[in-house]
Order: structure tokens, then C-alpha cells, then sequence
């Protein structure tokens, strides 16, 4: 006999979709998916079922399966949903019959396909192998190395499902593919690392792995079992693209016997959409798993699917963090105001050993600048017309360059290009030198032709011992690290040169927006000054009695008006130790630097309080100075304040040591501004007694106003735990995750029963049966806003604070800037502490 090599490969070409025949272990009917007629029958059937008689094209399935059957099998169909979805019924006993079969209906290309299989004995049941399953899915918790996942998932597999050996092959961009973890009996030789051709599995196999992700061949020695009657002129056959009985290649049996292998089942790993690899298992003798079995380990490869995909994303985002790190360092030391070229000048053999490479180049323009092992500007430019000819763009690597340029022998055999933009001729490459590399095969990879007397005949290798290739004219592999590493690099050039070119224009775009909003909100606020400084204006002159009176207690309160300003324009703006440490500044004097004390937390006020407050400590430490403690050198005055989380701020006042205190016949416009700005414009308090020993007085401004984080912390101490003490609470938000967030924190504070509304409808329905005692409103509620909800809310008495992303009251219509406003992610102390100001306000409205 002649052998030769096969040259293009027959299996390529071979339909195995459509075999025409099934495996003998079960039988099939092939029926009309509109009238359930039968169209084609296994010819094994009745061997199958256990006699009776065989099944009729034109026959009704009913009468062969039982109408309750075909009922139950149809909605089994649907259940499936997508097209060549398997609906599955088990336990099935046909008419007439005791014995019990797995049955799986399916429709695809025109034809309605159901399958019977012998089922196993009862205590084998479906939700046995499920438990296992989850068992070994639960193993897989907390492996977040890819190999060391790998080798895990080979051991559960053959836990399992009992098989010799247990495989997982991936699939290279050749189509070839490598053993990456193994568990198999001691007494077998090992296939670890070992690769195996493109044509072992070639492309139309790997489909069928994409549409019927697990496959089993019970005995390798199989006849097949023909559909009858056979297909008429003209009429399609009949595609098992999705059929778990499927009849397969001989060529392929022929291949597993010389493996020495009776029995496989194969489960295919389907990452993002694509064929990753397999896990091939196999058994040394002929092997039935039943179809419960084959569903737990079909559902057992979706999920190590997933686990694989997260351990190799994890991998490259480790690997790309790292790369970005030091690509950070870099331009620290080059500054981004560089041209690109001059950024990279002295620095591309660090961006070549970061990608494990020997050399690089960058092409910018018509410039070439190189480093190490490189090609020439001329061979650059021709590599990179050849890719813009074929439409590549992002990251293009090659193993082979020699094959792709022809000509003089090449400095370099690989290269990976990163193409930095679509519109210009700039790139990075990377270059690597040749390195002859052994790869280790399962046998010689071709395949062979033989004559015989039946004509050409395609055989596949009888030997899968190691048989290991001499690589010549190529350089290592670029792996999936690299790879991660040059999508970092590609996008660190980019950010690079956008913040050089696009990033200008863009950042003029958000200048000019941040300008516009910063010109309105100065706007707002130039307003408030104005109309301030124009009621100080008028008070002032109201309630002087000379020129003299009126300009030095004009000039002290506009003084006071402009250091606010000052210290709220400061970074740290809003301190009240500040505030009150510039003022008392003013009235110490040198001779009695203690005569003024001040004592409290770091607290800082919100720009609105901090505003009105240093009038009001203006306006206190001038009386004191014309009339009260200060007024006399032994006079001293004691400041003192405290933040509880239910009042707010309480600021404590006391004047010793001074003359002798009259009570006034009537209010200035000291005192009508000190009460009035704290009443009106903060909702607060202002308690002033004239007590024979020196004034006393007491401020209140409400924790809303109250800025600073250090608060929250003085509120987590001593008020978190029970703020809310067993009352009830309405949540209204639409993101389900943030309102059982919410709903969980609440409890922590103490609440009692919590509704959660997820829009202003279902909120209102719940207001029909429930009166909260607080109520947490997010204020965007997709197209609408809770402000309605709010002001009925608010009518009722309950309090309210608005949960938002903002984290201030901007986005507040004006009616309800007083309501507090936490912003999300929301923490207990956060929270807490708007809860408290909250209730302040219900307070001080009633």
C-alpha cells in the first residue's frame, strides 16, 4: 500500500452534522414541529424500547410516546427558550411499556428531534447529581490562580464522573491545542503539556463544541444505527447539530481506539462567546453516562467557564496594574508636556523588557526612532502598510515575521504593533529575536493518506507518544500577560498623547463649563452679599446716634462680613475655631492675651452659617467690648462649644468680671441681628440672659449645617446605636442594591419596620396603609424626582432626608433646601447625624 501525507485535510471538509445515523445506546424520532408526525425513526427503536411495534412515517408521536408525554416533552421544549435549547424528561414509561427511559426534545433546522435513553436506576436521580455538582462547584470557591484552578477542575471532573482520564485542552489562535491540567489513573502515561494539532479538531468540529456544549461516545467501537426511511430525492438531512445521540466520524473512532480509549464524553469550555478549550475525558472501556450525569457536568463546565475567565481577567488586570505602575514612573520622570518622541527618547528599552521583549521602535510621523534588536524605518513602514492594507488596528502580533516580509534575512522573527491612532501614521513596536523552542506533540501531528482497494483513504496517527518539534524562524509565544501588558502600554501612549492634542481641547470644554458654573454660583452669592451688606447698611445707620457711631459700627460688621468671606474662599474653609480665634483677636489685647478663652471640637459650618455666624460673634464681642466684660482691663469672657447630634452645634457664651450688667429698656439692631439670623436664616436658636454676674448666652445651629467629617465621628460614639430606637422608616429609592444597603444600615440605627418603595407610585401606595416616623428619599428617581413625596411628607410632620449622589443641596428645588441631604455610598454615622438635623427641622417648624 502507497501511504503519503494527506495534504489537505478531508476531515476539514466531512459533515458531521449530519451523520444520518445515531450511536446505539439510544433511539431517536425525527418529527414534523407542527403536526408531531413522524418523519424518521432509529432503526434500533423497538431493541430500545423493548419491542412493540416500530414506529411509521406519517404516524402520530402521541401514539407512540403517550399524549401526556408528548405534553410534558412540548413544555419541556418551551422551558428551553432559545433555539436548539434541550428540554429534558425524565423517569418517561412508554405506553404499554414498565420500562423507564430519559427522554430530550429539541427543534432545529425544520425538524423536531427526541431521544430516548435507557434511564439509570431510581436512587441515580437527577437532583442527586445536582447536589454533587454543587458540591464540587462550591471547591472552586476562593482559587483564583488560573493554573492552580485548572488542575482543581480535572480533578473534580473525574470525581464526578468517574472516567480514566480527565483533560483540560485549550485551544491555541492556531486552532492547535495543549494539555493544561490532568488528573489520570497511576498506570496511564501522561499527556501534560502536550499538543495537539489543529486537525485533531478541526473547524467545524469546533462548532459543534460552540452549539452542543457536552458530547459522549459510550463505546468507540460503535456500528451506527441508521434513521429509516432513508432521506427521499431532494429532501434535506437531517441536521444533530444538537442532538446528544449523534453519530460521529469513524475517522474520529478510529483515532480514540488507537488512544486505546472504549469510551469519551467531552465537555467544551465556552469563554466570552468563544470555544476556550475542552475538557476531554477518557475511559479505557465502553462507558454509558447517564443523561442526569451529563446535565450536572454540562452545568459544571458553564461555571468553570466562568471562574476560568475571571482568573485570567484578574491575571491580566494584575499583570496591566503592574505595567501601569511603572509606566507611571516613567512619565513622572518625562512630565506630559513632552512631545511623544522626546517623552519616549531613553526610555524604550524599559518599555521593551517590560513586555519581555529584545527591541522596540517608535514610528511617529516620518520619524523612526529605535532601540535593540529592530527592524530598519523601511522595513517598519512596510509592515505597517501591509497591516493598514488589511484593515488592522489596536494590537497585531506575529510569531513569524519572515513569513509575512520577504527579502533579506530579518534582524527580529516577532513583532507585535500597537497602533496609537486612526487618523496618523504613530506606532509603538516591539520586537522580539528568533528562538528555537521545542514543542512537544501527542505523536507526529500529520495525518495520512493510504491506498486501498476502496480508493484513497484518510487514517489517522497510530502513536500519541511524545514526539517533540524542533521550532526553527519564530520567537516565543505572546501570552495572554503580554498581551494585558501591551493593551496597558497602548493605552498609557494614548492618554500620553491625548493629553498633548485631544485633551486640550476637551479640557477648554470642561474649563469653560466649570467657569460657567463657578460665574452663576458667584453670582448667587454676590447677590446674598449685597443684600446683606444693604440691610447692615440701613440698620446701622437706623440706630446710630452720630457719623462717628455709624462708620466705626459699619466698618466692624463689614470687617466681620469680609473675614468670613476670606475664610470660606481658604482651603479648610468653615473652621469655627478660626472664626471665633480671628475675632477674638481683634479684643484681647497684649496686656491679657488670656482674657479670651475659646475651648471646643474641630467643627467646621457650612458656607451659609458660617456666614451668619461671624456677624453674630461679631455683634457679641463689640457689646462685650462697649459694655460687658471686655470693656474693663480684668474682664474675661469664655467660650465654649459642643456638638451632641441632636441639637446640632451648641455654643455656650459667658462674660465674668465686668461692670455691673443693665438689663436694655428695648432691642437694638445688634440683638434683633443676632436673634434674627440665627431664627431665620438658620433655623436655630439664640438664648442671651443678662444675668447680674455677666451676660450669659446660648447659639444653636442645627447639625445640618455642620460640615465637617470630625462630626460624625463625635456622632458615631455616643449616638449611632439606637438613633432610631424602633421607628418605622419609608425608603424610596430605584436602585435595588442601594436600598437594601440602606434598609440594612437603618436596622444597625435601630429602626423598626422599613418599607421600600422603588418610584413615586409605589411610594404613594405604601403612604395609603403606612405612617413612617422618618422617611429616606432619593431625590432622582429615574425620569422623576421625589419632591412631591417630600413636601406631603413634610405636611405630615415626618422627617426627611434625601439620599443622593450629589452630596449638597444644589440639585434641591428651593422649597427644600432646608431638608438634609447624606450622600450615598451612606454610612451609620453619615446618616445618623442628617436623621438628627432632620428632626430639627420638624421641630422648629411646628
Amino acid at each position: 500500500m502507497d501511504e503519503r501525507s494527506s495534504g489537505e485535510d478531508p476531515c476539514a471538509r466531512e459533515p458531521i452534522h449530519i451523520p444520518g445515523a445515531i450511536q446505539p445506546h439510544g433511539a431517536m424520532l425525527v418529527c414534523d414541529p407542527v403536526t408531531f408526525s413522524i418523519l424518521h425513526v432509529s432503526r434500533n427503536f423497538a431493541g430500545i424500547t423493548g419491542g412493540g411495534a416500530i414506529p411509521f412515517p406519517g404516524q402520530p408521536v402521541s401514539e407512540v410516546l403517550g399524549r401526556q408525554h408528548l405534553h410534558d416533552l412540548r413544555n419541556a421544549s418551551a422551558r428551553a427558550g432559545h433555539r436548539g435549547g434541550v428540554g429534558i424528561l425524565a423517569g418517561l414509561v412508554l405506553p404499554g411499556g414498565t420500562r423507564r427511559f430519559d427522554a430530550t426534545i429539541h427543534v432545529h433546522a425544520g425538524r423536531c428531534i427526541i431521544e430516548l435513553e435507557p434511564a439509570p436506576p431510581e436512587e441515580q436521580t437527577s437532583s442527586q447529581a445536582l447536589e454533587l455538582t454543587r458540591q464540587l462547584i462550591a471547591r472552586l470557591d476562593g482559587v483564583t490562580d488560573t493554573r492552580r484552578l485548572l488542575t482543581v477542575g480535572a480533578r473534580l471532573v473525574q470525581a464526578l464522573l468517574g472516567y480514566d482520564r480527565v483533560m483540560i485542552y485549550r485551544f491555541g489562535d492556531d486552532g492547535a491545542g495543549q494539555v493544561m491540567a490532568e488528573a489520570a489513573a497511576p498506570e496511564l502515561g501522561s499527556f501534560l503539556g502536550h499538543r495537539f494539532p489543529a486537525s485533531d479538531i478541526p473547524e467545524q468540529a469546533r462548532r459543534l463544541y460552540l452549539q452542543n456544549p457536552i458530547r459522549m461516545i459510550a463505546d468507540s467501537a460503535y456500528e451506527p444505527v441508521p434513521l429509516d426511511p432513508p432521506l427521499a430525492p431532494g429532501e434535506a438531512p437531517v441536521d444533530m447539530s444538537h442532538a446528544h445521540l449523534r453519530s460521529v466520524s469513524p475517522v474520529h473512532c478510529q483515532y480514540l481506539r488507537n488512544m486505546d480509549v472504549g469510551a469519551s464524553l467531552s465537555i467544551s469550555l465556552i469563554v466570552e462567546g468563544k470555544l476556550w478549550g475542552l475538557i476531554p475525558c477518557h475511559h479505557r472501556t465502553a462507558r454509558v453516562t447517564p443523561l442526569a450525569l451529563r446535565m450536572a457536568a454540562e452545568l459544571f463546565g458553564h461555571y468553570f467557564a466562568m471562574q476560568i475567565a475571571a482568573t485570567e481577567r484578574r491575571e491580566a488586570m494584575l499583570a496591566s496594574a503592574g505595567a501601569r505602575r511603572q509606566l507611571d514612573l516613567m512619565i513622572a520622570e518625562a512630565g506630559t508636556d513632552q512631545p511623544l518622541d522626546q517623552a519616549l527618547r531613553g526610555r524604550l528599552p524599559g518599555l521593551a523588557a517590560l513586555a519581555g521583549c529584545h527591541g522596540a521602535a517608535l514610528l511617529n510621523g516620518e520619524d523612526w526612532l529605535a532601540t535593540g534588536a529592530a527592524l530598519s524605518h523601511e522595513d517598519g513602514l512596510r509592515l505597517l502598510d501591509l497591516l493598514s492594507r488589511e484593515a488592522t488596528r489596536g494590537i497585531w502580533h506575529t510569531q513569524a515575521l519572515g513569513t509575512l516580509l520577504r527579502g533579506p534575512a530579518l534582524p527580529v522573527a516577532g513583532a507585535m504593533v500597537l497602533r496609537l491612532s486612526d487618523k496618523s501614521n504613530i506606532a509603538l513596536f516591539l520586537f522580539r529575536r528568533e528562538e528555537a523552542h521545542d514543542l512537544n506533540w501527542a505523536g507526529p501531528p500529520e495525518k495520512s493518506v493510504t491506498d486501498t482497494p476502496d480508493g484513497p483513504r484518510l487514517f489517522p496517527r497510530k502513536s500519541f507518544d511524545l514526539w517533540r518539534e524542533r521550532v526553527h524562524g519564530r520567537c516565543l509565544p505572546w501570552d495572554e500577560q503580554t498581551l494585558a501588558i501591551a493593551e496597558a502600554l497602548r493605552s498609557w501612549l494614548r492618554d500620553v498623547m491625548l493629553s498633548q492634542s485631544e485633551a486640550a481641547a476637551e479640557e477648554r470644554a470642561r474649563t469653560a463649563h466649570r467657569r460657567n458654573i463657578v460665574n452663576q454660583e458667584l453670582n448667587h452669592r454676590v447677590k446674598n452679599v449685597l443684600a446683606l451688606v444693604r440691610s447692615i447698611v440701613l440698620q446701622t445707620g437706623a440706630s446710630a446716634t452720630s457719623v462717628d457711631q455709624y462708620t466705626q459700627a459699619l466698618e466692624g460688621r463689614l470687617h466681620a462680613l469680609a473675614t468670613a468671606h476670606d475664610n470660606s474662599l481658604r482651603e479648610g474653609s468653615g473652621s469655627l475655631g478660626a472664626l471665633i480665634e480671628t475675632e477674638a483677636m481683634l479684643f484681647r489685647g497684649d496686656d491679657d492675651p488670656g482674657r479670651v478663652t475659646a475651648q471646643g471640637p474641630e467643627l467646621r459650618l457650612d458656607d451659609t452659617a458660617f456666614g451668619v455666624f461671624a456677624l453674630v460673634l461679631h455683634e457679641m464681642m463689640t457689646n462685650a467690648a462697649k459694655y460687658g466684660a471686655l470693656s474693663v482691663p480684668g474682664g474675661q469672657l469664655s467660650i465654649s462649644w459642643s456638638f451632641d447630634g441632636i441639637e446640632g452645634l451648641v455654643l455656650n457664651w459667658r462674660e465674668s468680671g465686668g461692670p455691673a450688667v443693665v438689663v436694655p429698656h428695648e432691642s437694638g439692631f445688634g440683638s434683633r441681628l443676632i436673634r434674627g439670623s440665627m431664627e431665620y436664616d438658620l433655623q436655630g436658636r439664640a438664648e442671651i440672659e443678662f444675668a447680674a454676674g455677666g451676660l450669659l448666652a446660648r447659639f444653636v445651629i442645627p447639625a445640618l449645617h455642620v460640615t465637617d467629617a470630625d462630626t460624625q465621628e463625635v456622632l458615631a460614639i455616643g449616638t449611632v446605636q439606637g438613633t432610631l430606637d424602633g421607628q418605622s422608616v419609608l425608603i424610596v429609592e430605584d436602585q435595588a442594591l442601594i436600598a437594601l444597603d440602606t434598609q440594612e444600615t437603618l436596622r444597625h440605627l435601630g429602626a423598626g419596620e422599613i418599607r421600600i418603595a422603588g418610584g413615586l407610585a409605589q411610594a404613594q401606595a405604601v403612604l395609603q396603609e403606612f405612617s413612617p416616623d422618618l422617611a429616606v428619599l432619593d431625590f432622582e428617581l429615574g425620569g422623576e424626582t421625589s419632591e412631591s413625596l417630600a413636601h406631603a411628607l413634610i405636611a405630615r410632620h415626618c422627617p426627611v432626608v434625601f439620599a443622593t449622589g450629589y452630596g449638597d443641596r444644589l440639585m434641591l428645588p428651593e422649597g427644600l433646601r432646608h431638608v438634609p441631604v447624606v450622600s450615598k455610598p451612606i454610612g451609620s454615622a453619615a446618616i445618623a447625624l442628617q436623621i438628627a438635623a432632620a428632626r430639627a427641622v420638624v421641630t422648629a417648624a411646628e
